[in-house]
C-alpha cells in the first residue's frame, strides 16, 4: 500500500489485487460469514493472504527501482503517526491505564491498533532487510526471513503442537503481528522477486496457477489441523501462507490488465484509505448490526470516504489531504 506516488512501476492486475485484498481486510475484522462456523473458517483462510501480499508487493515495487529508502521510509512513518493520531481519541482511556513501557511497545512495536500494525511493520521489516542487503545477497536474506517466519509459526500458531508432542509451554514472546517474525519474511520475499533474472520470474502462468493451488491446499489443511485439532489460538503466522502469497502474486505480475497511470494511482490511493480508514467506522456501525450486514456497510463507508478525500485532495486549498494516503 505504501507505493501509491510509483508511476513507473504499473501493474494494473496487482493494482486490482489490492483493492480486492484491502476489501478482504475489512472482511478480516467485520466477521461477514460468523453466522455460519464452515463459511466462517473459509473466508478466514482467504483472508490470511491479504497482509502479506500487501507487503510482497510494496517491497516489489520498491526494489524494483530501488532508490529512495529514506524517503519511502517516511512516507510510511507519516502515515503511520498521522493516523495514529487520528485514532488517538479512541485510544486515550487505554493509553492512560499502560505503563511507558506498554506504550512504546505498542506504538514502536506491535504498532498500535486499528489495523495500522502494517505501517510499522513494514517500517521495521523494510528496515531489517535493507541493512542485511548491505551485507548479504538477496538469498540469503531470504533465508533468515524465512527463518523468522519459522520461528514465529512455532511460537504462535503451531505451538499448541510442541506442547502436545514434547510437553514444552511455548511463550509468544516479542509477539508475532510485527516487522521480524510477520513484515520482514515477505518483504524480503518481495525483494528477491524483485531482484531475480527475468528468465527465472517470467515463467508460464500454468505453472503459478499450479503452485497457488497446491498451496492453497497445504494451507487449508495446515488451518484444519492447528485450528480444528489443536485448538490454536494464534491464527496470525501460517507457513503456507508464504507459497502461496509468492504464486498469488506471481499471476497477478502474469496477467497485466492495461490500467492508465490515473486508474492505477487512483486505486492505490484507495485502497490505502480503505485499509487505515476502516476503525473510523466500524465501532459505530458494529453498535447496529453484525456480520455480512457490517461488512458491507463498513465496506461502503470507506470506499466512499477515500473517494472524497482523493477528490478534495485535488483541490489546491485542500492538498494536505493527500497526507492521509
Amino acid at each position: 500500500m505504501s507505493d501509491t506516488k510509483d508511476t513507473n512501476s504499473i501493474n494494473g492486475t496487482i493494482d486490482i489485487l489490492k483493492i480486492i485484498m484491502a476489501l478482504l481486510v475489512v472482511g478480516i475484522h467485520t466477521e461477514p460469514f460468523g453466522f455460519n462456523i464452515w463459511l466462517d473458517r473459509g473466508f478466514g483462510i482467504v483472508t490470511r493472504l491479504c497482509v502479506p501480499f500487501f507487503f510482497v508487493t510494496s517491497a516489489y515495487f520498491y526494489w524494483v527501482k530501488e532508490k529512495g529508502a529514506l524517503h519511502y521510509l517516511k512516507r510510511i512513518l507519516l502515515l503511520y503517526v498521522i493516523w495514529s493520531l487520528i485514532y488517538l481519541p479512541f485510544d486515550i482511556l487505554g493509553l492512560s491505564q499502560m505503563s511507558i513501557g506498554q506504550v512504546l511497545n505498542k506504538y514502536f512495536w506491535i504498532g498500535n491498533g486499528h489495523a495500522l500494525w502494517y505501517l510499522c511493520g513494514s517500517v521495521i521489516g523494510f528496515t531489517i532487510t535493507y541493512l542485511l542487503l548491505k551485507i548479504l545477497k538477496a538469498r540469503a536474506v531470504l533465508m533468515i526471513a524465512y527463518v523468522c517466519l519459522i520461528i514465529g509459526c512455532l511460537k504462535s500458531t503451531w505451538a499448541p503442537l510442541l506442547e502436545h508432542v514434547f510437553s514444552v509451554k511455548v511463550s509468544d514472546w516479542l509477539g508475532s503481528r510485527n516487522g521480524l517474525f510477520y513484515a520482514f519474511p515477505y518483504i524480503a520475499l518481495g525483494m528477491v522477486v524483485a531482484k531475480s533474472p527475468k528468465e527465472k520470474v517470467n515463467r508460464k502462468i500454468k505453472f503459478f496457477v499450479v503452485g497457488f493451488a497446491i498451496s492453497l491446499i497445504a494451507l487449508a489443511v495446515e488451518s484444519a489441523i492447528f485450528v480444528l485439532i489443536f485448538n490454536t489460538p494464534s491464527t496470525i503466522i501460517w507457513l503456507s501462507v508464504f507459497p502461496c502469497t509468492y504464486f498469488l502474486f506471481m499471476i497477478g505480475k502474469s496477467i497485466d490488465i492495461l490500467l492508465d497511470k490515473k486508474q492505477t494511482l487512483f486505486i492505490r490511493k484507495l485502497s490505502t484509505l480503505i485499509y487505515v480508514s476502516q476503525y473510523l467506522f466500524i465501532p459505530f456501525i458494529s453498535k447496529y448490526v453484525t456480520t455480512f450486514a457490517l461488512f458491507i456497510l463498513v465496506v461502503v463507508s470507506t470506499v466512499i470516504f477515500g473517494c472524497v478525500i482523493i477528490k478534495l485532495s485535488e483541490c489546491r486549498q485542500l492538498k494536505w489531504l493527500k497526507y492521509l494516503y
